[in-house]
């Protein structure tokens, strides 16, 4: 049987960056705060250590904000932060009544999951009438990938290997500090995360593109900002998408 990882064990300890907000973060909280009202009850599935239920709960105090994740520790800092969180495997469901919430978040998760399909059909089941889903997740069809894979080197983002990202990287090992993987075992382009949505009950409201801005030295970052502006070629996407039927 394969035995879960808990990636974010490694990364709770090492990374500098915890509750700094990335590009697509700040992206999706623009997009909920022009659907979002007084009186909604809003989700974050994998909510990690709560920073972005903490910047929702910040500016819209009038709300049931409730999170989910997989990782004991992250769980336990959002519980410090004053926020309503519980740990739950996300893979068994989203451990939520039918028709509990108007907005659902999912930033970076989907990617992590070997059912994708199952994790919409869950946000699909917990969504009230007409609720929204806004999630991210990288692309693999970024400009960069697709430069990369002409030289026969691994996209970013799409890990081979579950102990080492040097894997299959060429050149790249050079400018890689880390080697622990994060945990992705499922990257989308553009076109294959529209079908999932769509077959998974929802309509495409809004597709917004996103830099890559803590993995991509500054000098690419550059070019990186040029094709935010084609989400089919940005490095990550941002989809809000409505609820129009039961799954």
């Amino acid at each position: 049987m394969r035995k879960k990882i808990d990636y974010y064990e490694y990364w709770n300890k090492n990374r500098k960056d915890k509750n700094k907000l990335f590009d697509r973060e700040k992206i999706a909280f623009k997009l909920i705060s022009k659907i979002i009202k007084k009186g909604d009850f809003f989700l974050d599935v994998g909510c990690g250590n709560g920073k972005f239920m903490k910047l929702i709960s910040e500016n819209f105090p009038n709300l049931t904000l409730k999170g989910i994740d997989y990782s004991k520790k992250e769980v336990l800092e959002a519980k410090k932060k004053g926020l309503n969180v519980k740990q739950g495997d996300i893979e068994q469901g989203i451990n939520f009544k039918k028709n509990s919430f108007d907005i659902v978040f999912s930033g970076e998760i989907i990617e992590h999951l070997y059912d994708p399909d199952f994790l919409l059909s869950e946000a699909n089941r917990v969504l009230k009438k007409d609720g929204f889903l806004v999630l991210t997740t990288p692309n693999l069809c970024a400009w960069f990938n697709r430069i990369l894979l002409l030289f026969g080197i691994q996209p970013l983002f799409l890990e081979p290997s579950t102990k080492s990202k040097l894997i299959g990287a060429g050149f790249l090992k050079r400018f890689k500090k880390e080697s622990q993987p994060v945990g992705h075992v499922r990257i989308f382009t553009l076109e294959a995360l529209k079908d999932l949505l769509k077959e998974s009950g929802f309509k495409i409201i809004k597709i917004r593109g996103s830099i890559f801005s803590q993995g991509l030295p500054k000098w690419i970052l550059f070019f990186d900002k040029m094709f935010k502006i084609y989400p089919s070629l940005s490095s990550c996407l941002v989809i809000m998408v409505k609820k129009i039927e039961d799954k």
